[in-house]
């Protein structure tokens, strides 16, 4: 037991050794770019953080934006003051809207939601409670139709209404006109009797959005009574009377969608096309990657309508794309999310240095002498256990990467598959030709080195299968569920990883970029997307686990 106790107190002593150490070194391990930036937003106000936040958001810079208000949520953490939780509430609002409109990351956004929620329930802040219920909506809603959710949906629709009644109650109309648009926007079936109250007059004329509100309204009641042609001409009018404050493309392309459903209803899919190509570069101007995903289905299934089969495959091949391009945006945002993230824990250490400054004066006058003589090992210690925490988190979030790769790849191959079995299902090459090609390339591509040659095509493949590149083409969509490049990709990047890790051979003294060059990229850029894409790791990183692994071994 004294043995323990005396274990316990050399450790406590270190600790206090790391603390005076860091103090007087003014934090020595951290990066520049980390404390520079710590340091600038502890010196601002939490009003300045909050203005700066919003300044941000506006011009697009989320991770800017998102430092400020997670600045600002973390220093008022432990707040009783009344107008700290406000300001902290709407801190957490507006960082969920970063992580929703900019990352697509709904489930951070939604935990951020929730925590804003719970917060205004416990503290009785009413004021702001409808501004997180309709954001927190209108992300219930757009999940729900990305992902076809009635359940979702009828959440959302059950807050907005809840919104809309506390915004006629409040006389809070930027609300309900905010709340009405996100519970209306594309919902042809809604019970409109019960909101006729958007038009009193007792709303001011100056209300953002007043008028576009109300033509959606009756847009929607000429739909429900099947009067398309009236409707349309609701929609259109709405385009001359957008006034919102912030994002007033979106009531944009909502028009644009209304009016595409109108010509849908009367089976005019040329017309219907049209404004949904409208709708698909508004989404892609204005970086609405989600919105652009269902867009891009809806033009296929519009061409499908018309017969015009070569645009209907570009537009569904132009969905699948985007779906791809969505997935490889959330992965590539990971990296600034974890930049936010160690920002946040910077932030939390800081407050817990200040919060120990008195004890740590007295420990200093009293053990000053033992303090130095311990230092040293103290930071050794320190920067062992922190390096391996960084290495285990590391590992932990490349296999989550790893897993929703991999889950992604599956979802890809099976729609690739569809499509190319729609594509050749006019093809003159036999079952028994198909099964002896198959074989062919097969054995070209698993026992050939002329696949690592950089000159290796699709042509020469065809050539050395005794086939031609339309069959060759064909078989391999169709046994491999995509297409030749990405196959030629993925087998140069298997073979890369075993000369990397492979000590014992003559690549184990080459560069990542000889290697490359060995396998056939032709450039340092398209090995590394490749190897990231297959892979999830960059080369350097796998270079580095493979020789801890061999170290280790």
């Amino acid at each position: 037991m004294m043995r323990i106790r005396s274990r316990r107190f050399t450790h406590y002593i270190l600790l206090v050794a790391l603390l005076l150490t860091t103090a007087v070194s003014a934090f020595a391990t951290d990066t520049p770019d980390q404390s520079q930036l710590l340091k600038s937003l502890a010196q601002r106000t939490t009003q300045e953080l909050m203005d700066s936040g919003r300044i941000n958001f506006e011009q697009r810079l989320p991770a800017k934006a998102l430092a400020c208000f997670m600045t600002v949520s973390e220093r008022l953490r432990h707040s009783d003051d009344e107008a700290d939780i406000n300001l902290r509430i709407r801190a957490l609002n507006n960082s969920a809207c970063v992580y929703k409109y900019f990352y697509f990351d709904y489930i951070q956004a939604y935990d951020l939601f929730i925590e804003a929620y719970d917060l205004c329930k416990a503290t009785d802040h009413d004021d702001v409670l409808p501004v997180v219920m309709v954001n927190l909506g209108d992300l219930l809603n757009d999940y729900s139709m990305s992902y076809n959710s009635e359940s979702l949906a009828r959440q959302a629709q059950d807050i907005f209404a809840q919104c809309m009644e506390h915004a006629r109650k409040s006389n809070n109309w930027e609300l309900m006109t905010t709340a009405f648009f996100n519970m209306a926007n594309q919902n042809y079936d809604l019970q409109l009797e019960k909101y006729r109250f958007i038009f009193s007059e007792n709303i001011p004329d100056s209300t953002p959005d007043l008028k576009y509100i109300r033509l959606q309204y009756e847009g929607l009641q000429h739909v429900q009574q099947k009067r398309y042609t009236e409707a349309r001409k609701c929609f259109l009018q709405q385009l001359q009377h957008i006034s919102a404050r912030w994002e007033r493309e979106r009531d944009t392309l909502a028009s644009y969608m209304s009016i595409a459903y109108t010509y849908r209803m009367e089976k005019d899919f040329v017309n219907e096309s049209d404004y949904l190509k409208r709708a698909l570069l508004m989404a892609d101007n204005i970086n609405i990657g989600d919105q652009a995903i269902g867009i891009c289905k809806l033009l296929s299934d519009s061409y499908k309508a018309q017969q015009a089969t070569a645009e209907a495959q570009h537009y569904y091949q132009l969905y699948l794309e985007k779906k791809e391009e969505a997935q490889n945006s959330k992965l590539a945002n990971i990296g600034e999310l974890n930049y936010i993230h160690e920002l946040k824990q910077e932030q939390q250490r800081a407050e817990e240095l200040f919060n120990r400054q008195r004890f740590q004066q007295i420990i200093i006058l009293a053990g000053i002498i033992v303090l130095i003589v311990v230092a040293g090992s103290a930071i050794l210690l320190w920067r062992k256990n922190r390096q391996l925490h960084a290495r285990n988190k590391s590992l932990y979030d490349k296999s989550q990467q790893l897993l929703q790769m991999e889950r992604t790849e599956q979802t890809l191959r099976k729609e690739y598959e569809e499509l190319a079995q729609t594509k050749y299902s006019r093809s003159s090459l036999s079952d028994e030709q198909k099964s002896s090609l198959e074989s062919r390339i097969q054995e070209l591509l698993n026992n050939s080195e002329t696949i690592y040659e950089q000159d290796f095509t699709l042509n020469r493949l065809a050539k050395l299968a005794d086939s031609n590149t339309t069959y060759v083409s064909q078989v391999v969509n169709e046994c491999y569920g995509m297409p030749f490049s990405n196959v030629l990709a993925g087998l140069r990047i298997k073979e890369a990883c075993r000369r990397i890790s492979d000590p014992s051979t003559q690549y184990s003294q080459m560069t990542i970029e000889a290697i490359a060059t060995s396998v056939g990229f032709k450039s340092r850029t398209s090995f590394i997307n490749a190897f990231k894409r297959e892979v999830g790791l960059t080369p350097s990183e796998y270079l580095r686990m493979a020789r801890d692994t061999n170290i280790g071994s």
